[in-house]
């Protein structure tokens, strides 16, 4: 039985023309978004109530920008949102940076009080928000979705292909590889294995990038990055580290030795075999990954006697 795409819905409660929620909050629906998962933005000064029932009433999840403190429109939002919002709906609670916040911790025990299920720490803003900020938001907001939608993702996946299908296009081996970004005080990464070379005048390649990936926002048509080819050898402990689930924000290259690349500036792991220097040029959509089609800029061989590490899957419906 085929599974269909449900239409999970966040709701994204801001406040207009305060801080920095305007947007924070479009940056958390950014990421949201990205995994298929709609979003429904209110802004906490203007909502009519009944409209917030129904908001709440259709919503799995519900990100929370503070309010301003002692704001009479925002407080009676609140209180409504307090009696619309249903038992176990997943939040996820943030600064405004607007100077005059509702603490979150507060906000978090109020969700609590009304068996809400808040995810992780709220996301706090000390300073005026940095480009790794915006990386850290849209990241949170990716991992709501993700945790709103992963059992429905894992049954289309088993149900788009029959068994015998499934273990057929398992019998397609690849690489494997990490692909590194940097932009500005931001770094990305992740494990890559749908790499293939797509051109010989301009040297080029593609990459099939989830579009849930952390690393999908900074692999746009115009960004750089690198492609780093693991080795026999040393792929285990790459694949370790980047494998893992990462919180939102945090340092992937934590703990990795590695350095800048000549040219594109993006992170050159010192244990790949490998690496080359590339440049989007264009993007094809597909269902559920962006197929990156890229120029190689640069490159160089740092271990000539190991071999490319090569994956081989017992079924196509999984990386």
């Amino acid at each position: 039985m085929a599974v269909e795409k449900g239409t999970t819905q966040v709701a994204v409660l801001y406040t207009s023309d305060y801080g920095y929620s305007d947007r924070l909050s479009q940056t958390l629906a950014k990421g949201i978004t990205k995994t298929g998962v709609k979003t429904e933005m209110v802004d906490v000064l203007s909502v009519d109530p009944q409209e917030l029932v129904a908001i709440m009433a259709a919503s799995k999840g519900l990100v929370l920008m503070a309010p301003p403190s002692g704001n009479t429109e925002a407080q009676k939002t609140m209180a409504g949102l307090l009696s619309a919002i249903k038992p176990k709906t997943k939040v996820l609670i943030a600064e405004s940076y607007g100077g005059s916040d509702e603490p979150v911790d507060t906000l978090v025990a109020s969700l609590l009080g009304v068996d809400a299920e808040v995810l992780g720490d709220a996301l706090r803003v000390k300073d005026t928000p940095t480009q790794q900020m915006y990386q850290a938001f849209e990241e949170a907001g990716t991992d709501l979705a993700q945790a709103l939608t992963t059992k429905d993702v894992i049954a289309r996946k088993k149900a788009a292909m029959g068994a015998d299908v499934a273990k057929a296009l398992g019998r397609i081996s690849s690489g494997l590889y990490i692909v590194t970004a940097a932009q500005d005080n931001a770094r990305s990464a992740m494990v890559a294995s749908w790499v293939s070379q797509a051109s010989f005048e301009p040297l080029g390649l593609t990459i099939a990038v989830a579009k849930d990936r952390a690393i999908e926002s900074m692999m746009q048509v115009g960004d750089k990055f690198v492609l780093n080819c693991l080795g026999e050898a040393g792929a285990d402990t790459l694949m370790k580290h980047f494998l893992k689930r990462f919180r939102a924000g945090a340092d992937r290259f934590e703990g990795v030795d590695w350095e800048p690349a000549t040219g594109n500036q993006c992170p050159v792991l010192k244990d790949a075999i490998a690496y080359m220097e590339c440049q989007v040029v264009s993007r094809l959509e597909t269902p559920d990954h962006w197929i990156t089609y890229a120029h190689v800029t640069g490159g160089e061989v740092i271990n000539s006697d190991e071999r490319t590490a090569v994956h081989r899957r017992k079924v196509g419906n999984y990386y």
